[in-house]
């Protein structure tokens, strides 16, 4: 399977995307050192939540500043079809700490209001911490998601670790808002239909908020454990590459009788059934394999291709 050899701009985009993580591995710590005194100084659950969020962020933005500098690479002794599934398996395992994060959030957070129903003690929260931690962490995730977004856009919107983190700072900042505003809101709810639940609004704004995540948590999971076992790509991307590779061929004479289109992180694997309709040689499919890595590349984006010379397809 043939690969296009990155370019100068290629380096560009490497470099733009390693000081975003970089940027992203520290303000996560930050936030999450945050978010532990926080929680410290306010006794409260849902900020302690919050921080481990942004300590999970921490330690996926190490791996993904690694897996950013090798993601490009082509085929090896040692990874035979190239390193671009590594973007994708850091994505799932990130999912999947989250989701494991959310669900100890609200068994965490049904213990403590089953306690309340029972009769139990609840500790006051402390409300100065948390409109100053609130006001802090919203405003640095607001930052954060500008940041990765922007350089999403100059690395040419194909970098998947990129967009997920512009995401994740924009949820992680809606999260920390909701999270602020319900506990501080909790002295007015006296006299008021919801004061049964003002002692426990820290457990009930860590279960509303985890049971939000999860969905998204879930559906990020899914999406990178589908790359992973090598489902096909999304029909804009096959048609995209359809027509890309229609240019490819056209002054060729063959004809393109199917494709096999995977997407990997940022790269496209195709593999090209392809009926030349003549003799070829070696070095002509060669030629041709790499005119077809060039036009995708240009077009759609990072992209491998392998060309199988047939007249059936996958049939």
């Amino acid at each position: 399977m043939q690969e296009k050899t990155p370019d100068t701009a290629h380096v560009t985009h490497m470099v733009l995307e390693k000081r975003a993580m970089n940027l992203t591995r520290w303000a996560n710590l930050g936030m999450g050192l945050a978010g532990a005194v926080a929680a410290w100084l306010s006794n409260s659950q849902a900020l302690l939540i919050d921080g481990l969020f942004s300590l999970i962020g921490y330690i996926s933005a190490v791996f993904a500043m690694r897996i950013s500098q090798t993601a490009h690479l082509g085929p090896d002794r040692q990874r035979p079809f190239g390193y671009a599934a590594d973007e994708a398996l850091c994505a799932t395992f990130r999912s999947l700490a989250l989701i494991g994060l959310v669900i100890f959030g609200i068994s965490q957070a049904i213990l403590g209001i089953s306690d309340y129903v029972l009769g139990g003690d609840v500790e006051a929260i402390r409300l100065e911490p948390v409109a100053v931690y609130t006001v802090i962490v919203a405003a640095a995730c607001f930052w954060l998601a500008g940041v990765h977004h922007s350089a999403w856009k100059r690395t040419g919107r194909r970098s998947d670790m990129l967009k997920l983190e512009a995401q994740a700072s924009v949820y992680d900042s809606v999260i920390t808002v909701f999270a602020g505003a319900g506990l501080l809101s909790t002295p007015y709810l006296k006299d008021t239909l919801l004061e049964p639940i003002a002692p426990v609004m820290d457990s009930v704004m860590v279960l509303i908020l985890c049971s939000i995540a999860i969905l998204s948590y879930f559906r990020a999971f899914r999406k990178g454990m589908a790359q992973l076992a090598g489902a096909p790509a999304s029909p804009a991307d096959q048609l995209a590459v359809w027509h890309a590779l229609r240019r490819a061929v056209a002054d060729e004479g063959g004809e393109i009788v199917d494709l096999a289109v995977v997407r990997l992180g940022r790269k496209l694997d195709t593999v090209v059934y392809y009926n030349p309709n003549r003799a070829v040689t070696a070095d002509e499919l060669d030629q041709l394999t790499g005119t077809m890595a060039d036009q995708l590349t240009r077009d759609v984006g990072p992209s491998a291709v392998m060309i199988v010379v047939s007249n059936k397809g996958r049939d």
